[in-house]
């Protein structure tokens, strides 16, 4: 008897906590919903402002921000005999491709916008370069494998001088900025080199800023493509993927009209903006988008 007594105060305890629990969760729950309703209103139709009439429409505009990056790898001239000389193999072929890193989404109201991702450590800049020439001191002709194999040579001496010039070894009188520059300079040749080997990866990068009006029929809108080969392009090009804007109102509860009301209210809706390109999410957002939102008429303050 004593044990099933001391039994039921457990279970009963238990009981308690679990009961405690889920009104928490609930009331966090009732808490997180009531804050997402935020309402977002402006007065719509025509009325007198001052001495001024006004005609005002709700209109939602939104702005899309994509940031493309370009990947090259160029393949070095000596890159077949980087396991030889080097102890490690190196890529033989080159490539490149388009990829979308960042995107966001936001309202645009005149000039100002509300944008949330940190888009600017993308920099947009053309490509510039030379490609990798193979390292020729004289008219003298060689074969690949002997102009490697000097090039491997001199990788060596630059990091033996490095070596000698941190423990003292070489370079007697270069110490402090001086020190430092030259390591430098080593370190600039030694990569010259071994790019013969290993080839050259350049990024670069482009932002595409896209305006899009919304209109209550459509919840998808059509950006631009997208292809690996040639990064955004037209929308008449089928190769490319078409990049998607799409809009999912939610379900919200408006404030009530009055049938005596003159001034009408337009609510928007709090929907959720998401871009998208195939299957992949590029950023998602929620946005108040007065298209799917409600109007109510309400009677003139006095």
């Amino acid at each position: 008897i004593i044990y099933y007594f001391c039994q039921s105060k457990q279970m009963d305890s238990m009981r308690r906590a679990l009961f405690l629990l889920a009104t928490m969760i609930l009331a966090s729950a009732i808490y997180t919903d009531v804050s997402a309703q935020h309402l977002e209103k402006m007065r719509v139709g025509r009325y007198k402002e001052g001495d001024k009439v006004v005609i005002a429409e709700a209109n939602t505009t939104l702005m899309v921000k994509l940031v493309v990056e370009y990947d090259e790898f160029e393949a070095g001239p000596y890159a077949r005999y980087a396991q030889k000389l080097l102890g490690s193999r190196a890529s033989f072929v080159n490539r490149a491709e388009y990829r979308v890193v960042a995107a966001d989404v936001a309202l645009v109201d005149g000039d100002e916008h509300g944008f949330t991702q940190n888009l600017e450590r993308y920099e947009s800049h053309q490509l510039h370069k030379q490609d990798i020439q193979i390292d020729r001191m004289s008219t003298t002709e060689k074969s690949i494998e002997s102009a490697a194999r000097e090039a491997a040579e001199t990788i060596f001496k630059l990091r033996k001088a490095r070596m000698d010039m941190i423990t003292g070894e070489q370079g007697d009188g270069v110490f402090g900025g001086g020190l430092e520059s030259a390591l430098r300079e080593i370190e600039t040749l030694e990569n010259a080199y071994l790019e013969l080997f290993y080839g050259r990866r350049t990024l670069s990068y482009e932002t595409r800023t896209f305006v899009l009006p919304v209109s209550e029929e459509h919840t998808s809108m059509a950006i631009s493509r997208f292809s690996v080969d040639d990064g955004l392009v037209a929308m008449d090009d089928l190769a490319g993927e078409i990049i998607f804007l799409n809009i999912e109102p939610s379900e919200m509860e408006y404030p009530a009209g009055d049938e005596k009301g003159t001034i009408a209210i337009r609510y928007a809706n709090n929907a959720e903006v998401f871009v998208s390109l195939g299957s992949r999410v590029l950023v998602k957002r929620v946005l108040p988008i007065y298209e799917f939102g409600e109007t109510v008429m309400i009677v003139k303050p006095r």
